[in-house]
């Protein structure tokens, strides 16, 4: 229906001529009318979604201050979990498409065998990234998992046990990794807090004459099984929403390749171009040649000066890419040759 005939179908026209409608009521159709054929045909813009991969937190609680270390509250398995939870979060934020972390290991795995002295772990990142086609990639630490700290010890001289209540708490940082600069484009952090308090068991046991004592805290299981897990989720909560609110200022992958014809084979040509360098099956490169030629003398008598014009020779779709090297099929008024320029023949935006 269009938005004349959905008009019509809530505002009858009075088709007796001694009953006309009042002005108002011709406003207020004519403004209804304005609004329904907008909303049929005008465009509506969208934001395209950010293509992102999440890497496993990692545990940085270790000789943390902000951390109790507490028996039970290790963090070292729940970056696994994190990760999943903001998965989960930034897919129903709308905002994101998330790569599956199979093909995220298996790049990474790849990349790791044969970049095994890699000094810059964003520079490989970035790289993987590209491979992937991926906008951004978001890796995080867990800097604190546990209940407050524990307080300092009272200096008793006897072994024993002693219960404390207290919160739990977890501190999260994630980074936002730049696949086109391989710079870090945002950093977010975050606290979660439980609602209510749990029990923090404290034994002391007194060691050798002129030995310190040495005192452990125990987590509860309520404390473990509950609120360790409701401060998770609060934390991964803003985190999430942290990031769907800047989705927009996340820059689209960009990647600018600029490599040589190494083979020709009829309209088959081996680029020096791969994976590595961004390049996948069925992106599009211009195949550019340079071509010297002499200018206009300015002057009577004078040699005149030597230029270098680029022209267009033709394009190449790649049709297979492994690391370094690519397969393409030429095509163009003009005959490929070994040694001739590709380039990207824009700025390439992966598809989403």
């Amino acid at each position: 229906m269009d938005g004349a005939a959905l008009l019509f179908s809530i505002f009858p026209i009075q088709t007796t001529l001694h009953k006309r409608p009042n002005r108002v009521l011709r406003r207020a159709a004519l403004a209804i009318w304005l609004l329904v054929l907008c909303s049929v045909a005008c465009p509506q813009s969208t934001t395209p979604k950010k293509r992102v991969a999440v890497l496993n937190f990692e545990d940085d609680t270790s000789g943390s201050i902000a951390t109790s270390g507490a028996f039970g509250g290790s963090a070292k398995d729940a970056g696994k979990g994190i990760s999943a939870l903001l998965i989960e979060k930034l897919l129903q934020g709308g905002n994101y498409t998330v790569v599956d972390q199979s093909a995220l290991k298996k790049a990474l795995d790849e990349q790791n065998r044969s970049d095994a002295d890699d000094a810059d772990p964003y520079a490989l990142a970035a790289r993987i990234g590209r491979m992937l086609g991926l906008d951004a990639m978001i890796v995080g630490r867990i800097t604190r998992f546990g209940p407050d700290p524990a307080p300092k010890d009272p200096g008793g001289s006897h072994s024993g046990m002693s219960t404390r209540k207290s919160k739990a708490y977890v501190d999260i940082t994630a980074r936002v990794l730049n696949m086109t600069t391989a710079e870090v484009a945002a950093v977010i952090t975050a606290t979660g807090e439980s609602a209510h308090s749990g029990d923090v068991m404290r034994i002391t046991v007194k060691a050798g004459h002129g030995q310190p004592k040495n005192t452990q805290e125990m987590l509860s299981g309520e404390f473990l099984d509950s609120l360790l897990s409701e401060a998770t989720r609060n934390a991964v909560d803003q985190i999430a929403a942290q990031l769907n609110s800047v989705a927009e200022k996340i820059p689209t992958l960009r990647i600018e390749m600029d490599g040589l014809v190494a083979e020709v084979a009829g309209n088959s040509v081996t680029l020096n171009l791969g994976k590595k360098s961004g390049v996948k099956v069925g992106d599009k490169l211009v195949v550019l040649r340079e071509v010297r030629a002499a200018a206009d003398a300015q002057s009577g008598g004078s040699v005149p000066p030597v230029v270098e014009v680029v022209e267009k020779v033709g394009e190449a779709t790649v049709t297979e890419a492994g690391d370094v090297y690519s397969t393409a099929v030429f095509s163009g008024p003009g005959q490929v040759h070994v040694g001739d320029h590709v380039k990207s023949a824009s700025s390439r935006t992966p598809s989403h």
